[in-house]
């Protein structure tokens, strides 16, 4: 084997160290079903909006954190007993939002949207299912990056008494907040079934890059050392 052709093989692995060590991955989706805590206990949701405040840091262990337009707003997890017309997906418990101003929670704050969710980490992949209950309801999703810059939208129409999927993804991996809005004429509506699924990106660390390109370059060195010899010996 020539010194050319070590060299160039040398150089492939070199650069698939580098892209191995620099690809981004995917984990498993999570699932927020509004019927659980972040640690898997149960929640005994109440079914009006007075005893209970808005949903903030439930699941910030998954990452994840709620947050209304205002303090002390935002969604509350109530009971599919609450009266929405229409029953969770999994469960009995639903993310809920009433814009009618007798709606008034435990603390003083209000169940209004839009709904702010944030995540520590990246994510690629985002969905809920939205309904208006009794009513037919239109409703947006945004997804942002870390600088807040606007990556897209998704925006659906739900039927009576049905459920309907926003979903939104990106190839880069870079979702770090998005904002659910009711933008119908329907005052109350529900939310359920949060899937999102978070990026792990390996970075290489500086060391093992110089370790990696001292490795080829000591090879190479040895290499043209021996070849040097031999040619001198002939």
């Amino acid at each position: 084997m020539t010194a050319i052709s070590i060299l160039k093989k040398l150089s492939i692995a070199i650069g698939t160290a580098f892209i191995t060590l620099g690809t981004i991955s995917t984990a498993q989706a999570s699932l927020i079903n509004f019927d659980t805590d972040a640690n898997g206990n149960p929640i005994n949701a109440p079914s009006t909006f007075i005893e209970s405040t808005a949903l903030t840091n439930l699941y910030a262990p998954l990452g994840v954190t709620f947050s209304g337009p205002v303090q002390l707003s935002g969604g509350i997890i109530l009971d599919q007993s609450s009266n929405f017309g229409i029953n969770a997906l999994s469960g009995s418990n639903f993310l809920a939002f009433n814009r009618d101003p007798d709606a008034i929670l435990s603390n003083g704050g209000l169940p209004i949207d839009p709904e702010s969710i944030s995540f520590a980490d990246p994510i690629s992949d985002f969905s809920i299912f939205a309904s208006g209950g009794f009513e037919s309801n239109t409703f947006q999703l945004q997804a942002f990056d870390i600088n807040n810059l606007l990556l897209g939208t998704d925006t659906i129409t739900t039927a009576v008494k049905e459920f309907g999927q926003l979903s939104f993804s990106s190839s880069l991996g870079n979702i770090s907040l998005v904002i659910l809005t009711g933008i119908g004429a329907d005052n109350t509506f529900v939310y359920d079934n949060l899937s999102f699924t978070p990026v792990s990106k390996s970075v290489p660390e500086p060391a093992s890059l110089i370790g990696i390109l001292g490795l080829g370059a000591f090879g190479i060195s040895s290499l043209c050392k021996r070849k040097h010899q031999a040619a001198v010996k002939a």
